[in-house]
């Protein structure tokens, strides 16, 4: 009953965060960490965060050491992103089209359920040390690009705002 509690948690913050930035009267800070632009880069922010609390959540429930809650974390955003973003590309290349919003949506909601489904499973298995600190540096270094590459974007399609193409 906690997973469905979490992933339910993990689409409603993550589609209501879709207009947090909107909704702040588009404050630089919450742009940062909530998507600012319609660009796939800045999509990637509506499962990243509500993932990394739903698991941890579900983690400290199930009484899990620091080295499995980074390690479940790392992993399960990274699913995440990796799938959406290669999901998104998949289609709208194979169709020659910028974008479908109900495809988006489904991508959306089966990306973020499979990284919630990954993290779930890893919480159940401790792990060491090393991988801990591995899942934290994964976390940093996601967490960083995320909040970085939003004022300083490369010139690349992931970047681009697709509300203006």
């Amino acid at each position: 009953m906690k997973m469905l509690w979490a992933l339910l948690f993990v689409w409603v913050v993550g589609s209501a965060s879709h207009f947090f930035y909107g909704w702040s009267g588009e404050n630089p800070l919450v742009g940062l960490l909530f998507a600012s632009s319609e660009s796939v880069w800045e999509h990637s922010k509506l499962g990243f965060w509500p993932l990394c609390l739903a698991i941890l959540w579900l983690g400290k429930g199930a009484g899990a050491n620091w080295a499995t809650l980074a390690w479940a974390m790392a992993c399960g955003t990274l699913f995440y992103l990796v799938h959406q973003i290669g999901a998104f590309y998949a289609y709208t290349s194979a169709l020659g089209i910028t974008s479908c919003l109900p495809v988006d949506i489904l991508i959306y909601l089966l990306a973020s359920a499979g990284g919630l489904w990954m993290g779930y499973r890893l919480l159940s298995q401790p792990r060491p040390l090393w991988q801990g600190a591995l899942g934290v540096g994964i976390l940093c270094f996601l967490a960083l690009s995320l909040v970085v590459f939003t004022r300083e974007s490369p010139a690349l399609p992931l970047f681009w705002d697709l509300a203006k193409k």
